[in-house]
């Protein structure tokens, strides 16, 4: 039974805040370091993208969401303003200055991956116009174990990832309250995992160091296929 609407994005927001907490304070010494820990969390990443991207049964869609989002994000500066988040929170919260550059590295990564996949998108749907919350619940315990992973690996920013979770999913939480349906079509859902899924291989180049390519400019693309009815 659902409390109330919205509380599928609740637990994931806390699940993902406690475990980063729990980690930092049990944790004392880093498992290896963050650069390196990152390579294989990045494969998986590849991998996932490469299934997701595959879900479309036509890129028409994908790729004008693409085009379109990637012109929208570049021009507000999405990952810069993300970058620029988390060194406002390293600088409020954290009192060392070293590892400045992996904590906003760390934090700017973990949020790009708990948001891009289409889970965030469909999960909160799910949660009020269906009181299911088992996309959610999936998608806390996958994150969690990210979180657990890149903060143990040094990555302390990732703990922070809670706050874009909140926010993101929480609007389209508030947007199905205020649609009261949902206008999430077959079509619509399949396009969202295939830009996701693109968005995540471009991810995993970034995190494996081949490319930096600025896929936070790019998240406006997930957006776009919902008006494609």
């Amino acid at each position: 039974m659902i409390i109330f609407p919205g509380i599928g994005t609740i637990i994931n927001s806390v699940g993902v805040l406690v475990v980063g907490v729990a980690t930092r304070l049990i944790i004392n010494r880093e498992l290896g370091n963050f650069e390196k820990n990152i390579y294989p969390i990045g494969l998986v990443t590849l991998a996932l993208g490469v299934r997701e991207s595959l879900r479309a049964e036509s890129l028409i869609i994908p790729l004008a969401s693409i085009l379109i989002g990637a012109t929208i994000g570049s021009y507000f500066k999405i990952e810069k303003r993300v970058e620029k988040i988390g060194e406002n929170l390293h600088n409020k919260y954290e009192k060392e200055d070293s590892g400045r550059e992996n904590f906003i590295s760390s934090f700017l990564t973990t949020s790009l991956i708990v948001i891009t996949g289409p889970l965030a998108i469909i999960g909160p749907f799910q949660d009020v116009l269906e009181s299911n919350l088992e996309l959610l619940i999936i998608k806390t315990a996958l994150d969690c174990f990210l979180v657990f992973y890149i903060t143990a690996g040094g990555g302390k920013g990732a703990v922070y990832s809670f706050i874009p979770i909140f926010f993101y999913q929480g609007f389209f939480t508030l947007l199905a309250i205020v649609l009261k349906n949902s206008f999430l079509t077959e079509l619509a859902v399949s396009n969202i995992g295939t830009v996701g899924g693109i968005l995540l291989i471009g991810l995993s180049i970034k995190m494996l160091g081949i490319k930096d390519i600025p896929v936070g400019d790019y998240l406006p693309a997930l957006f776009i296929p919902m008006f494609f009815i």
